[in-house]
């Protein structure tokens, strides 16, 4: 059971590697306002050509402004910042400095990967539908109010636990390093049990698996993430059937890691 629980481990930390690692897909923010002026090229890096434009645009990126890389060139990213959408003056002439030009031809300007690091990072949408791999820390099991034979103590627990949840992921638009998912799905379980857990059903300690139902939410500021779950676990065999926590919920504490992101058009509010 373990070699399989380490196989499924190393397949969802894969899919994590895929999911993340081409910046040319969705859309990007500069996080500060850039105090270095980039200058405009070519898709594929080269200078402006005088016959194009004389002389080449400069432009201060400024900060909640964004773009997508639309190649990637040695170290350098080849960006093209996002149409403004404001109706008025001063975003049409914004957009024949950053979106395209009077011949409606693209604006690529060229980012230094130190500079992405520093002032730029991946676009979260508002909202998005999300999968991840989660396990939960911490379970508490509530006991009962009753006493002698059908007394059942409270549990605190860090039973082995690894699913796969989905739902879906609000991110505030002016605080895009917060969101909050709303999730359920479902988990594999390594749980102990013991004489008193199973009502003197079996003599000794041992460890049961169970499948996990739950449900919960999951607070994402910068890149911690910590999440709170309900959930219920159903144990198999006769041993389940005698578990005193059978069909009671838990509540528990853990962490998750997001790995799918939807993609949309890009475009510039302000």
């Amino acid at each position: 059971m373990k070699k399989i629980t380490f196989i499924i481990l190393l397949f969802l930390c894969n899919q994590i590697g895929i999911a993340q690692t081409d910046l040319r897909d969705g859309r990007h923010y500069f996080k500060y306002s850039m105090t270095t002026e980039l200058t405009e090229c070519n898709i594929d890096g080269s200078n402006v050509s005088t016959s194009k434009r004389t002389p080449a645009i400069k432009q201060f990126m400024k900060k909640n402004w964004i773009f997508t890389i639309d190649a990637i060139v040695g170290t350098d990213y080849i960006i093209h910042v996002a149409k403004f959408t404001a109706n008025n003056v001063a975003a049409d002439a914004q957009n024949k400095l950053t979106w395209q030009d009077s011949n409606s031809e693209n604006i690529y300007f060229k980012l230094t990967k130190s500079q992405y690091d520093s002032n730029a990072e991946r676009l979260k949408s508002k909202g998005s539908f999300v999968v991840g791999a989660s396990t939960t820390l911490i379970k508490i099991r509530p006991g009962n109010n009753e006493e002698g034979a059908n007394k059942i103590p409270s549990e605190f627990g860090n039973d082995f636990n690894l699913g796969l949840n989905a739902g879906w992921r609000l991110t505030p638009w002016d605080h895009r390093e917060v969101a909050l998912s709303f999730v359920g799905g479902v988990s594999f379980s390594s749980i102990r049990v013991t004489p008193q857990t199973t009502r003197n059903f079996i003599t000794s300690e041992a460890t049961q698996g169970c499948i996990t139902g739950s449900a919960g939410l999951i607070l994402e500021i910068e890149k911690f993430q910590i999440s709170g779950f309900v959930g219920i676990d159903a144990m198999s065999g006769e041993i389940g059937e005698n578990w005193i926590y059978r069909n009671r919920p838990w509540f528990g504490i853990g962490f998750g890691y997001e790995i799918f992101k939807p993609q949309k058009s890009a475009e510039n509010k302000d």
